[in-house]
């Protein structure tokens, strides 16, 4: 029956109530007015009912509308127009939604030279599916998708998909080897240029990470100590946005662990295959296991990146060394001399090519201003690492100063670590803290170290490593360490070095040297880290 049948209604009820007796008029109207109340209240009830009906189906087609879209992106949005999600990504200390085993990648430039793309291509192995608002487009296998700025003008989040959970390729991005991407791709417009998100499993993403980060060649169960390991890294990094505003918890540079810029290998899907979901775990949180390509005998600890004196925020990294290396004395430094020179050869490392290294560094004309030049702009860009002092001159008359006087550790930890380089010039002292800008300052592009084995390595921005001593034009040098006469120059100087990388955590090629011993995956954690390998949980 419906709502606008009510004078019929009222006719039949006051048929129903009367019973076809005849009575007085103005019982009629009692009764009738009686009819009108019953009849008021059922109508209520009735519109009542279909007004829970009407919002219970509105309802059910937001929940599957939301379903698809999760589905697509992968976890649920904030609101369909996406105004409120940006609104809450705002923060850029949000914490990750419920807990899921899916990771979000920002995909970098070719040579991981930045985050915004002038445009991107896209091809799949099985075919693509590209979403554009609520446009769907398909392309065959092989065929080539681009992406500009203007296809952003209908969405302001464009999704691309495998055809058959295919993999995706983007050959508008080169590495160092072709790669294809698990997962799916989410790309937003910037005024910089595009954003590229990749959304996988992590179990997916590390089988792009451990090729790139360990060289198919190690064995099986350093594989499987290096997975687990990346595994616990990309966990822990799980826990926020490193990119809010494109809901992106790491990038796949060195910045956090390297993605597929190795293609798969079968050993290393084998790894994280047979490591499956296991992390490392020390007093019931999730480490930042850290990890590095070649220790020179001894490790930094978390002493790495602070000055701390003992590692009790990161205390499952153990530092190891002699404490007289870190004494500042003369004897000290004489010390560490005798270590780098001689080596120990019961260091599990002691045969490998980066055990030991060098590295002569011109100073003198063209080479010494550049080196000035490189320090300024350090000072520039970091001055709370480099820190220029002078009684009469201001920073930027640095290098315009004639050469360098000296260059020598002012600090130096346990593990043989520099913390603390001193420089100075006629006119100038130039401090430089923490040993990744040491490493920076000490370098020059394109220049090489000598390593071990007598092979050369091609620097980059950045010394191997801030394991060294160094010699100031040796036959000038006194035993003090103060070798130079009041206003000479030094002409070069060379830097004895140990080891690749920053020295926290995991050596790589250790694990390499351990699994050869016959060590498994989790006895060679525990010889780097402390805690237990156990399932990921919440």
């Amino acid at each position: 029956m419906g709502c606008g049948e009510q004078g019929t209604l009222l006719d039949l009820i006051s048929k129903k109530i009367l019973g076809g007796v005849r009575i007085r008029e103005d019982r009629v109207r009692r009764f009738r007015k009686i009819a009108i109340v019953i009849l008021w209240m059922i109508l209520s009830l009735g519109i009542y009912q279909c007004g829970v009906t009407v919002e219970f189906g509105g309802g059910k087609t937001h929940e599957e509308d939301s379903g698809t879209e999760n589905a697509q992106n992968g976890e649920a949005e904030n609101a369909s127009d996406g105004t409120a999600k940006e609104e809450v990504l705002e923060d850029t200390k949000q914490v990750q939604p419920p807990f899921d085993k899916n990771i979000r990648v920002l995909i970098q430039t070719s040579g991981f030279s930045g985050i915004y793309h002038k445009e991107l291509l896209f091809s799949g192995t099985d075919g693509l599916v590209v979403t554009i608002g609520n446009t769907i487009t398909e392309y065959a296998p092989d065929e080539v998708y681009t992406l500009t700025q203007k296809q952003f003008k209908k969405a302001a989040v464009i999704q691309i998909s495998g055809k058959n959970n295919g993999k995706i390729r983007c050959p508008s991005i080169t590495r160092s080897a072709e790669t294809a991407y698990r997962g799916a791709m989410e790309c937003y417009s910037a005024p910089e240029g595009i954003v590229l998100v990749n959304e996988l499993p992590v179990e997916e993403y590390l089988y792009g990470v451990v090729p790139s980060e360990m060289p198919s060649s190690y064995p099986i169960e350093a594989q499987k100590a290096q997975a687990i390991g990346a595994r616990t890294y990309a966990y822990y990094h799980k826990k926020s946005y490193a990119y809010p505003q494109w809901r992106a918890h790491v990038n796949d540079s060195t910045t956090f662990q390297v993605y597929l810029n190795i293609a798969e290998t079968e050993i290393a899907r084998q790894a994280v295959d047979e490591t499956k979901d296991m992390v490392i775990y020390y007093q019931d949180a999730l480490i930042q296991s850290f990890y590095y390509s070649t220790s020179g005998g001894y490790s930094g600890g978390s002493g790495v990146w602070n000055d701390a004196a003992v590692d009790d925020e990161n205390s499952f990294l153990v530092e190891t060394g002699d404490v007289v290396f870190a004494q500042n004395s003369a004897e000290g430094e004489q010390r560490y001399r005798d270590y780098i020179q001689y080596g120990d050869e019961m260091d599990i490392e002691y045969t490998e090519p980066w055990y030991r290294w060098e590295y002569e560094k011109s100073l003198e004309g063209e080479a010494g201003k550049a080196f000035l030049k490189k320090l300024y702009a350090m000072y520039c860009a970091q001055p709370q690492n480099i820190r220029i002092r002078s009684r009469f001159y201001s920073a930027d008359q640095l290098v315009k100063e004639k050469g360098i006087q000296d260059i020598r550790v002012l600090n130096r930890r346990k593990s043989g670590l520099v913390t603390n380089l001193l420089i100075e010039t006629e006119h100038f002292r130039i401090n430089v803290r923490t040993q990744h800008s040491i490493r920076q300052a000490l370098s020059m592009e394109g220049e090489s170290v000598t390593k071990k084995d007598g092979t050369d390595y091609l620097l980059g921005d950045i010394l191997p490593s801030a394991y060294f001593y160094i010699e100031k034009n040796p036959a000038q040098e006194s035993s003090d360490n103060n070798n130079m006469q009041s206003g000479d120059t030094l002409k070069k100087i060379t830097i004895y070095g140990a080891g690749l990388g920053h020295g926290a955590g995991m050596s790589q090629n250790g694990a390499k040297c351990l699994a050869s011993k016959g060590f498994t995956a989790a006895e060679i954690l525990a010889y780097y880290y402390r805690g237990d390998v156990r399932e990921i949980s919440e």
